[in-house]
């Protein structure tokens, strides 16, 4: 008698399930780009020294050299994580006109946000167009000419002419706000101008104010520059922190990104942040922020001071009161690391049956590659008798 063979019900995935999946497949590209990047540029650095990229005696040097590599691997993470988004969305037609938004964002200083923001209108758009109905003769045309050329050009104008005034107005606040903190509590100072680290790890928002501690250490105000860069360093490392005290609530894909935020965090990489708070950007950034703000408010209590503008744990030796900076970093991290592992939610049920899948195929797998390797060297002692 014949089985009869139910279909098995598909599960639907909501619009929210199909935007996280394509922020997580966008940063899952950007992550290697970021720590390459990131680790690479530590290297010149450590070669040599922490002013090796505006240094006029470096250039042409070997230090000077690993350096650019470095630079040049990290102008690519927002392109990347672009193309990631837009990819998951449109396929292969929206890769091409992604890339060219992603590297727009870093001209106009939108960061990775834009670069969110472009994967997404790249993506749909091309999906939209893919649904056109064209003459047979045009089919092949709409994927190498007719979507590159419309969606770059649609997505760019929309970059360049609605985000170029808000941006510029958002940098002119926030410049005009620190300006009016100068002068008052060492402290408060200290801790609004870290605080925009927690925000956006690197982004905009990070580089205006990026860009006004480093007018200050021009003018010789070395403190600010130490009270960023802990700051800076704070959120990577309070997000490998909270992994490690609260691990039952993280998955393996979190556990492996805090890895990778322990020595980017070194390097002074914020970045390194940005795959937690795009999967939980609400508790992220009520856990960053305040740990950002800390280390660097105590940055500038203690009286730390830092002529190098970035190089990360490279240039400690080289401030004043280094344990001071140490002590600032530290605690931030911790506060970060407390706040986050508190409020997290822990794994779904969904989540929890990932990750046991997950690890009894790690196991399977595993098995079998020791059996296959006791095989190969039976059969080479076999073949020497």
């Amino acid at each position: 008698m014949a089985k009869i063979e139910r279909k098995k019900k598909v599960k639907k995935l909501t619009i929210k399930d199909q935007i996280k999946a394509s922020f997580m497949t966008g940063v899952s590209y950007m992550i290697p780009v970021i720590v390459a990047g990131g680790i690479i540029q530590a290297i010149g650095k450590a070669l040599g020294g922490y002013d090796i990229a505006t240094n006029p005696d470096m250039v042409g040097t070997f230090a000077y050299l690993i350096n650019q590599i470095g630079v040049s691997a990290f102008v690519f993470a927002t392109p990347v994580l672009c193309a990631g988004i837009a990819y998951t969305i449109g396929d292969r037609p929206a890769i091409a006109p992604a890339l060219a938004i992603g590297l727009l964002s870093n001209e106009i200083n939108a960061g990775f946000i834009g670069g969110l923001l472009g994967g997404f209108l790249v993506g749909y758009l091309v999906k939209w167009i893919k649904t056109w109905k064209v003459p047979s003769w045009l089919n092949g045309m709409i994927p190498i000419l007719v979507i590159p050329v419309l969606a770059t050009l649609a997505v760019g104008c929309a970059f360049q002419f609605l985000l170029g005034e808000p941006i510029a107005w958002i940098t002119n606040t926030i410049e005009s706000f620190l300006n009016s903190l100068q002068g008052g509590s060492r402290f408060v100072f200290g801790a609004v101008l870290g605080g925009f680290w927690g925000v956006d790890f690197g982004g905009p928002i990070t580089k205006i104010a990026s860009s006004f501690a480093t007018a200050l250490n021009a003018q010789g105000n070395f403190a600010s520059t130490a009270a960023k860069m802990a700051a800076g360093m704070t959120p990577p490392l309070g997000m490998a922190l909270a992994v490690l005290f609260r691990k039952r609530k993280f998955t393996r894909g979190d556990i492996e990104n805090a890895k990778a935020a322990v020595p980017l965090s070194f390097c002074y990489i914020t970045e390194a942040a940005i795959p937690f708070a795009l999967q939980d950007p609400i508790r992220v950034l009520c856990a960053t922020i305040p740990g950002a703000a800390l280390a660097g408010g105590l940055g500038m209590v203690f009286g730390t001071e830092s002529p190098a503008v970035h190089g990360g744990v490279f240039v400690i030796p080289m401030m004043t009161n280094p344990l001071g900076f140490v002590g600032a970093w530290l605690i931030g991290s911790l506060a970060t690391a407390l706040i986050y592992s508190t409020i997290k939610k822990p794994l779904s049920v969904e989540e929890i049956q990932i990750e046991e899948t997950a690890a009894d195929e790690g196991m399977l797998i595993s098995t079998k590659n020791r059996l296959w390797d006791r095989f190969l060297k039976k059969t080479a002692k076999e073949n020497e008798v």
